[in-house]
């Protein structure tokens, strides 16, 4: 970490939810942390909406914090976040962030989660060159890699008191994280906050309905015009992420004009299809 540090690899940026430790290489969240003092400040506000203090949740996919650290300040000293990152440098840049932040609440995880307990590899990109540092997938285990990755069942990984939301962002792997989660979602019946992709929607809507839950589109823009520091040009045009939030059928949840996820096959991709 010394070594990074002083080859200039972070700048510390202060943002609008505390302090971050951002990669200028990094396409998306170090980028708009830089220029913004924010990341995804849309897909922050619907989650400002669900969480409360006092409350816990499960955060796979951490990546370095950016909405890890206002997700810990909003459930407070009372609540728990479980963050899971699985890329050891991305994780040491999220630890770096919640100890910049003071955060106590953040049981941290250099791991990914899964259907199963095991091992799988990914590749290891050079933090010195430019790149989406949230876009690796983790692969099977190849017997010659030089990458290990831990994956962890978040059933068997976690004990939580109570569990009010999984958010899970994990380049296609969501179903198999719902599925390693199958007894804490049984038991506790928490909300859903998922990425879904045009190729994964499909599975991951399909298993997320299984559950006798309801789901609804929520398509945030990566730029915000509004943003912390006031910057008007658009790095980012009109990129959204494609996420959907779901909740058990037996609760009632207000979701205002959000586009209702009517099956497997439904993705904002298709929309312009429709008749």
């Amino acid at each position: 970490m010394t070594e990074l540090l002083r080859t200039g690899i972070y700048q510390l940026v202060e943002g609008k939810h505390g302090r971050f430790l951002a990669n200028p290489q990094d396409l998306y969240m170090g980028r708009a942390l830089i220029h913004y003092g924010e990341f995804s400040e849309q897909e922050w506000s619907l989650l400002d909406q669900l969480l409360r203090p006092g409350m816990v949740a499960i955060e796979a996919g951490a990546n370095m914090g950016a909405l890890t650290v206002p997700m810990a300040r909003k459930i407070g000293v009372e609540g728990l976040l479980y963050a899971f990152e699985p890329q050891l440098v991305v994780f040491q840049q999220l630890c770096a962030n919640l100890a910049l932040n003071d955060l106590v609440n953040v049981p941290a995880f250099n791991a990914g989660c899964g259907e199963v307990s095991d091992w799988m590899s990914t590749i290891r990109p050079d933090p010195r060159t430019e790149n989406n540092f949230g876009g690796y997938s983790l692969q099977k285990l190849a017997r010659d890699t030089p990458i290990k990755i831990r994956v962890e069942r978040l059933d068997d990984a976690v004990d939580p008191p109570r569990l009010d939301l999984i958010k899970a962002d994990v380049e296609g792997m969501e179903t198999q994280v719902l599925k390693g989660a199958a007894g804490l979602i049984a038991k506790f019946r928490p909300l859903l906050y998922l990425e879904a992709n045009k190729d994964d929607a499909p599975g991951i809507i399909e298993h997320v309905l299984s559950l006798d839950y309801e789901a609804w589109w929520h398509l945030p823009l990566l730029f915000n015009p509004n943003n912390h520091l006031g910057v008007t040009e658009n790095l980012f045009g009109n990129i959204t992420s494609k996420n959907i939030l779901c909740a058990p059928v037996e609760r009632t949840l207000k979701v205002g004009d959000a586009p209702k996820v009517t099956g497997p096959e439904d993705h904002p991709a298709n929309w312009a299809t429709r008749a």
